[in-house]
């Protein structure tokens, strides 16, 4: 009988281990998730809030014209955003982690894509409402957020009307998804 208390005694013990091990991996998976989403909004709070003396594209930008824009894309894994400003200066964040920061000062491919996205947010602005909150797509939406020195504007569209082009604002979103594929290209080289 007390080799079978035994096989007992250690299976119990081994199934405690395992949940002590599942637990402690939650528990560091959930931390750096967290820290993750806590960089995310630290840096897209960046693009949206900072004071206008401190963002170098707005300094030279006419009244109530572009100096950013931001396309907030919901994906499966949480949010996408693209920052371009009117300086070349472009960057993508990733909620879930990860992105790229700041590529025009080294890629003219990205600078350009970043001014040309900002120019296209100045033909599109009237399609677009002020706001003061920026709430982040639910996953199938693109939200984009355009700064001006007179405030935000923003837009919400269905990611599949500016897929298939069927809202005005296609023009937009296609021009923030080339910041992406300069992004891609660069990273290939």
């Amino acid at each position: 009988m007390k080799p079978i208390i035994a096989w007992v005694v250690v299976a119990l013990f081994v199934v405690g281990l395992w949940l002590t091990l599942r637990a402690r991996q939650n528990r560091d998976a959930s931390k750096s998730s967290a820290s993750a989403s806590s960089s995310y909004q630290g840096l897209r709070n960046l693009a949206l809030q900072s004071p206008l003396t401190e963002v170098p594209s707005a300094i030279s930008a006419k009244p109530g014209e572009p100096f950013a824009v931001l396309m907030d894309w919901g994906i499966p894994a949480g949010t996408a955003t693209v920052a371009a400003y009117a300086d070349g200066t472009a960057s993508v964040y990733l909620s879930s982690g990860g992105g790229f920061l700041g590529g025009g000062q080294a890629h003219e491919s990205i600078r350009n894509a970043a001014i040309r996205t900002v120019e296209i947010a100045g033909e599109l602005k009237n399609l677009m409402q002020p706001t003061t909150t920026y709430p982040l797509p639910q996953r199938g939406q693109v939200m984009f957020y355009v700064r001006t020195s007179l405030g935000v504007l923003t837009a919400t569209v269905p990611e599949e009307e500016l897929r298939s082009h069927r809202s005005p604002l296609y023009r937009l979103g296609d021009s923030a998804q080339t910041i992406i594929t300069q992004y891609r290209l660069t990273q290939e080289k």
